[in-house]
């Protein structure tokens, strides 16, 4: 357990650390341990400190949350590493893998360092504005809230601090019940809320910081944590009569530099932002999601095939009920966000892939036709205006035979099965240099939220409609009717799968859901593996849940993966080995 003392006992350094830009600023001896927070420019300054530990990434600049979206039915990602073990399940999830270790670190930084800012305050409570001093307490509350919600959501029942614990607390620490720590959770958020109005905060104060919609925004997702109905329902519903949260009226505007900047219809609620005024860290989630038939790609997370067939077709039918579904041209007639989400073959892919142009196919953009079924890369010519055919494609299916596996392809042993990421892609932003926020939570989940929570109580009315069809109607599909609470419930959570795709929500979705050992469970295969022979179109369970069996000899399947989640162990995670050595309290999670 040294390493998670450490992280405990050290959190006021680590506090300090993260604001030593602004700590500079001022004389060396102006505060001391003992008196630090005694003022409101102190409390400040902690909280940045708060909010630092929030911004959880792991190696080559990866947001935490997108990783994790790797471990689940709708993502790849390169064989090897910790998400894909973890996904594997019988075949690669061992009780030492190093991603729930790194998540429950960063988690519980975050709590102690909002623990610290909470209790400290109390230093200086008397030296500053009432309203401001509930305000700056109500963000580190709501921040410590975050953490707590993915310990209990990853790990199930956890050590539970409200305050900075010594080296006994900690190395005798058990677990506290899920259901204890959210009903504080309540009562925090509920403090959070009600000191966000007395301040007048506004809706969204600046982008990355929290405030009233996203204290009510959580309470919401941890009531569904723990399927507290009512409360999520209750929650989620004041932020909608709130009327200060709307949908942005472009959804890919959502997810690049300037589009975030404006946040227009303020649906982006809470966001993991980065500086702009140093060059680390940057967000990498374009260059990781680039093929490799793109100038200075590094390609290693692709999106699944179970993801791409949750997409609708242009009526709003399942692409099993689809009379306009064409398995041989699979890319035409979807939901738009198919597109805004993911390429499929024959899609065109812009991508700032240099800064520097390097004529003739590189304007400092790129542009290039996604394909997968020759050794040509079919590249904009920006000298001519004109598409030209260019040899040497490692994202081909016969890339395999030439030899060329080691390459993180879209087709190969240790790539993808014919798709790559768009989401995320900033054609705004050199791809190795990007500052685009990664979005934590925003108002069309919220939408989607109130939707789930209403029908799961089957109290089906038009709001619970009107929700769900506000989010579909940005993407041009057609509003659903009135229905049983069995079929709203199958088109809430392909809505869910359809619109947050790559956010960091299908594990908590399928968990909540209890369908994660059935979702997670099947051999990986992938788009055709001959255009010429489209594969048959895949069957769904009552779940929603497609199987490919049927044709599975027709469709990509280099990476020759069978995943198998079927244990019970594998409903949480395990908690870190080293956290269970060295504190005899501490039991393990069932099957680990």
């Amino acid at each position: 357990m040294k390493k998670y003392t450490i992280i405990l006992l050290s959190s006021a350094a680590l506090a300090l650390g993260a604001c030593q830009k602004f700590l500079d600023r001022k004389p060396l001896d102006a505060s001391s341990s003992s008196t630090f927070l005694s003022n409101q420019a102190e409390m400040e300054q902690g909280l940045i400190g708060v909010y630092a530990a929030g911004m959880w990434s792991i190696a080559n600049n990866t947001p935490m949350h997108y990783a994790i979206e790797s471990s689940t039915d709708l993502a790849l990602r390169r064989p090897g590493n910790a998400d894909d073990q973890i996904a594997l399940g019988d075949a690669g999830f061992l009780f030492n893998n190093s991603l729930p270790i790194s998540a429950w670190n960063a988690a519980y930084r975050l709590v102690q360092r909002a623990n610290q800012q909470i209790v400290g305050m109390e230093n200086g409570k008397a030296a500053v504005n009432a309203a401001v001093y509930n305000r700056i307490k109500a963000e580190a509350l709501v921040l410590r809230a975050w953490g707590y919600y993915h310990l209990m959501g990853w790990f199930g029942d956890v050590p539970y601090y409200r305050a900075m614990p010594g080296v006994t607390e900690v190395l005798g620490a058990s677990r506290t019940p899920v259901a204890t720590i959210a009903a504080d959770m309540y009562k925090d958020l509920d403090e959070a809320a009600a000191a966000f109005d007395a301040a007048g905060t506004p809706a969204v104060q600046t982008l990355g910081r929290v405030n009233k919609g996203v204290a009510l925004g959580l309470k919401a997702k941890i009531a569904m944590l723990i399927k507290d109905y009512r409360t999520a329902a209750t929650a989620s519903k004041a932020i909608i009569d709130g009327g200060q949260y709307a949908l942005n009226p472009s959804f890919p505007a959502l997810f690049n530099s300037p589009g975030q900047t404006a946040n227009a219809g303020k649906e982006i609620m809470f966001i993991q932002m980065y500086p702009t005024d140093v060059n680390e860290p940057q967000n990498w989630m374009t260059v990781i999601g680039v093929p490799r038939q793109v100038t200075n790609s590094q390609s290693s997370h692709f999106p699944s095939q179970q993801l791409v067939d949750q997409f609708e077709d242009r009526l709003g039918n399942r692409i099993d009920a689809s009379l306009t579904y064409d398995p041989a041209n699979p890319r035409l007639n979807r939901d738009r966000r198919l597109f805004w989400t993911l390429y499929m073959p024959g899609d065109t892919m812009v991508h700032y892939a240099s800064k520097t142009a390097i004529l003739p196919y590189n304007n400092l953009r790129e542009r290039t036709v996604f394909n997968i079924y020759s050794n040509i890369r079919r590249k904009f010519n920006w000298n001519t205006g004109a598409w030209d055919n260019v040899t040497g494609n490692n994202d081909w299916i016969g890339a395999q035979a030439a030899g060329i596996q080691w390459q993180v392809s879209a087709t190969g042993s240790i790539g993808g099965v014919g798709y790559v990421w768009n989401k995320y892609n900033d054609t705004t932003q050199y791809t190795f240099e990007s500052k685009v926020g990664f979005i934590l939570m925003r108002y069309a989940d919220i939408l989607l939220t109130y939707a789930e929570a209403k029908i799961e109580l089957n109290e089906i009315d038009g709001t619970v409609t009107g929700a769900i069809n506000a989010v579909r109607a940005r993407a041009g599909q057609p509003a659903t009717l009135l229905g049983s609470q069995t079929a709203l419930r199958t088109l809430l959570r392909r809505e869910r799968a359809v619109e947050l795709a790559g956010e960091g929500h299908r594990l908590f979705d399928l968990r909540r859901w209890d369908i994660y050992s059935k979702a997670n469970s099947f051999n990986v295969v992938g788009a055709a593996l001959d255009p010429a022979v489209p594969p048959a179109i895949p069957t769904f369970d009552a779940d929603n849940i497609p199987d490919y069996s049927a044709s599975i000899n027709q469709r990509i399947r280099f990476r020759a993966q069978i995943r198998t989640n079927t244990n019970v162990k594998y409903k949480l995670w395990p908690i870190p080995q080293s956290e269970i050595d060295n504190n005899p309290k501490l039991t393990q999670n069932t099957g680990w």
